[in-house]
Order: C-alpha cells, then sequence, then structure tokens
C-alpha cells in the first residue's frame, strides 16, 4: 500500500512538470500554436548598443554600428560576424559608412568620407571579402544612397530622384529610372529592380506635377507607389496605383511591401510573372517586410508592441518570432535565419532566430498528362494518361464538347479538325492546376485501285522494253 502511495505521488509530480514544460517552454509554445514541431532559437548577435540595420547572405551578418564614435553618434562603420566562425570583423574605419547591404563575398554601403563627413556629398564603396580589396564605386558625391547588391550589379538612388546601376564585372554605370519624382528604397534581385516612388497629386488624384514642383495652383496630396524595372525587357512597370505603397522587397519575382490603402498597413506581395497582388496580412499594423523564398519577415504592431512575424507562402502558416515590449526594426531574412534590430533602454543590438524542424507541406496539385498518339486520321482513338501530382480530382475537357472524369480516359475523335485538350486537376483547398494540349484529327488518304497500280507497272515495263529495243 506505501509502495502504490509513492508510485502516484511520483506520477502526479511528473505530470505537472510535463504540463509546466509545456505551457511555459516558448518553443513548444510556438509549435502548439501552429501545430508543427517547429523550434525557434533566439541569439543575440552584438553586445556594443550601437548596432543597426542588419543584412544577411549565407553565414554572414553585417550592420552599421557608431560604437567608436565617443556617444555623438555621428561616427558610423560596418561590421561582420561569421556565424560559421563566430568571428567579428571591422569592415570599414572611415567612420561615416552607412546602410549597408551584402551578396555573397561583397559588402556594399553609402560613404560621406570624400564630402567631410557630409552625407549630402556620399558616394558608393563595395569590399570584397575574398580579396580584402576596397573600391570607391561612384566619384561624383551627388547624395548616393540606399544601395543595395545582387551578384555582380550594384543599385543605388542620386539625389532621390533617380535610380543607378554599376556592373562590377564589366565596370560600367548606366541610370535605371529618372524623374521628378522623389526615389526610395531601390532593391535588386535576379533581372528586376524595384523601388519606391514618391509623388504628389491633385485632389482629384490627378497628377498635376512632382514633389519638387513651386506651382500652389491645386492642393497637393503625397502619395507612394511601387516601381519595377527589367532588365531583360528594358520595361519599367507601376504595381501600385493606391498612392500609399512604399519599403519593396524583392526574391526571384515576388515583391512586398507595405500598403496603408485602407487606412491601417499591412503587407502586400506582387508576383511579376502573373501579375496578381495578394493582401499577405489583415490586421492593420505591419511594415518594413523583407522576404526569401517562401518566406515574409515583417514588424507587426498589433499587441501594442513593435514584434518580428514570419508567413510561409507555402504552408500559409503565420509565426509570431519575439513577444517583448522593446522596439524592433529592420528585419531581414535568409533561408531559416531571421534577423533584427532590438531597442531597449536606448541601447541597440541586432537579433536573430533560427527556424527549424518539420513544416507540413501543402501539397498543390501539378496538371500533366500524355497520350498514345497526338495526330491521326478519323475516327481516331487516343489512350491518354494522367501524370498529374497531388491531384485528388481530375476533369478531362477533350475538346469537342465531351467530358470525362476517368483517371485514364479513352476518346475517339470521328470528324476532322484540331482539338485543345484539357486536364483540371483538383486538390480540396490547395487549389487547381490546368495542363493542355493538341489533338490533329485529319481524313484519311484515299486508297489507290488495286487495279490502276498493275496498268501503271505495265505501262512502265513496256515503255523499258520498247526503249532497250
Amino acid at each position: 500500500m506505501r509502495y502504490n502511495k509513492n508510485f502516484y505521488l511520483i506520477s502526479l509530480a511528473s505530470v505537472v512538470l510535463v504540463t509546466f514544460l509545456i505551457l511555459f517552454s516558448p518553443a513548444a509554445f510556438a509549435a502548439s500554436v501552429q501545430d508543427t514541431p517547429l523550434t525557434i532559437t533566439k541569439t543575440q548577435i552584438t553586445t556594443s548598443g550601437s548596432a543597426e540595420r542588419p543584412a544577411i547572405f549565407s553565414d554572414k551578418i553585417i550592420w552599421q554600428a557608431y560604437r567608436n564614435d565617443n556617444g555623438t553618434g555621428m561616427s558610423t562603420d560596418v561590421y561582420m560576424y561569421n556565424l560559421s566562425t563566430s568571428q567579428e570583423t571591422q569592415i570599414t574605419t572611415s567612420g561615416t559608412a552607412y546602410n549597408p547591404a551584402i551578396y555573397g563575398d561583397r559588402i556594399v554601403w553609402q560613404d560621406g568620407r570624400n564630402g567631410k563627413f557630409s552625407l549630402e556629398k556620399s558616394d558608393i564603396y563595395v569590399y570584397d571579402l575574398s580579396t580584402h580589396k576596397e573600391t570607391r564605386v561612384t566619384t561624383n558625391g551627388s547624395y548616393s544612397t540606399s544601395p543595395t547588391i545582387y551578384k555582380d550589379k550594384i543599385v543605388w538612388t542620386n539625389y532621390s530622384s533617380s535610380v543607378h546601376m554599376y556592373n562590377l564585372s564589366t565596370h560600367q554605370e548606366s541610370q535605371i529610372a529618372s524623374s521628378e519624382s522623389m526615389i526610395f528604397s531601390p532593391i535588386i534581385n535576379g533581372n528586376n529592380i524595384a523601388w519606391e516612388d514618391f509623388r504628389v497629386f491633385r485632389d482629384d488624384n490627378v497628377e498635376v506635377d512632382s514633389y519638387r514642383s513651386n506651382s500652389s495652383t491645386h492642393k497637393k496630396t503625397p502619395t507612394r507607389g511601387i516601381c519595377f524595372y527589367d532588365l531583360s525587357t528594358y520595361n519599367e512597370t507601376q504595381i501600385t496605383i493606391n498612392g500609399s505603397a512604399a519599403h519593396p522587397a524583392i526574391c526571384e519575382d515576388r515583391i512586398v511591401y507595405y500598403d496603408w490603402r485602407n487606412g491601417n498597413s499591412d503587407i502586400y506581395m506582387y508576383n511579376i510573372s502573373t501579375s496578381t497582388e495578394t493582401r499577405i496580412t489583415t490586421n492593420g499594423s505591419a511594415q518594413d517586410p523583407a522576404i526569401y523564398g517562401n518566406r515574409i519577415v515583417w514588424v507587426d504592431g498589433r499587441n501594442g508592441n513593435s514584434d518580428i512575424y514570419v508567413y510561409d507562402l507555402s504552408t500559409h502558416k503565420e509565426i509570431q518570432i519575439t513577444n517583448s515590449e522593446s522596439s524592433k526594426e529592420f528585419p531581414a531574412i535568409y533561408e531559416n535565419k531571421i534577423l533584427w534590430e532590438d531597442t531597449f533602454n536606448g541601447s541597440s543590438n541586432i537579433y536573430m532566430c533560427t527556424i527549424s524542424g518539420d513544416e507540413p507541406e501543402i501539397k498543390t496539385p501539378v496538371a500533366n498528362f500524355s497520350s498514345n498518339v497526338t495526330e491521326g486520321y478519323a475516327p481516331l482513338s487516343v489512350k491518354f494518361m494522367d501524370l498529374s501530382e497531388n491531384a485528388t480530382v481530375c476533369n478531362w475537357n477533350f475538346g469537342d464538347g465531351t467530358n470525362s472524369t476517368k483517371r485514364n480516359p479513352t476518346h475517339t475523335y470521328s470528324a476532322t479538325g484540331k482539338y485543345a485538350v484539357t486536364l483540371t486537376a483538383s486538390n480540396g483547398e490547395n487549389g487547381t492546376d490546368i495542363k493542355a494540349s493538341e489533338i490533329k484529327v485529319q481524313n484519311a488518304p484515299r486508297a489507290v485501285p488495286c487495279g490502276f497500280n498493275f496498268l501503271i507497272l505495265g505501262m512502265i515495263v513496256l515503255y523499258l522494253f520498247r526503249k532497250s529495243i
């Protein structure tokens, strides 16, 4: 009896301990909310209390810091932390370096060393980590700001009124966009360059002039829009028309930005390939997005604090990364690593979290099929084979007014013509996909009578016989 009582007490204590760990473990809480075995690991990267504007590529984290300015806040340099070696390196020593960006082994920044520490005469510099060589990209001191880099291409703005690009391979500089409007936040990825365009409109939303105009005929309302330029087609496109979009980020064919078109600030995404826009958040307090792959990260104030959130486009899941009263800014993301600037009691440092674990994969359908023939004579019997992936329902349209829901149907075309065959593959709430192909049906050639063939053959033989005599 005493043994059973002790066993009961030990079991009860174990249950309480396990319950406590489940309820109060941050990683377990995040996993339980999303119902996925995710683990979120938070790491403090800097301790100087003066680190700002982080950026990341692979295992390299960069930021700007004013740790050597004797408290004036006027001397800023670029630093790097290598996650693989756990080593920090000071990249610049000019004390005038701002707004760093990184891609591969190259770090770019805005530097005012040639203008007697004046940002109005700043230039763009690049540092190659592989060669340990620093290069001055611009030499005109024309307020070159907000540099960004992708492979061998560096993009920035001049006097916030034009977008420029420099090719490190060809050493050629080109002007991408220019107007009397104000241009901010250029970003490049692949062949696409995006930026924020600031204009002024009439009350009736008809553009009258630019920000720099002195005209006062009409009341002007400042508006912002997102534009992008395709380096492969030389085409510029304005993707927002509501006049309230800002801070673009880009990855492959997706551009994300925040927009307060509804009186609140939310995150939107524009797909360049499909020319479609998707609203990512609906809480009205999201801003400053960044994107990498299928993950979008941003700063969100829905709970009264500025916290970091991430949304996965492949799983349609949103995760709250932070939960504290400190101020958070400038989120950045690379693969499963998320960075941000965290300010507490006037001290700013860089923090990072990694997301690990298996995420439930939403399997979207991919329509595909083959046929034993693609052309022939009427009547033509065609056997179709469904090769779709992740599909639970298929619907065939044979192009002649008939349909089928069989997996591998056989269909006969009795009339001549070209028939557009489509297969629509569906998978519940995960969407649909369509595959199309063409079947050509022709009239059978007329058969030549057998006697006619012998007549021709006989005439040929007779001709050859007479010719040989």
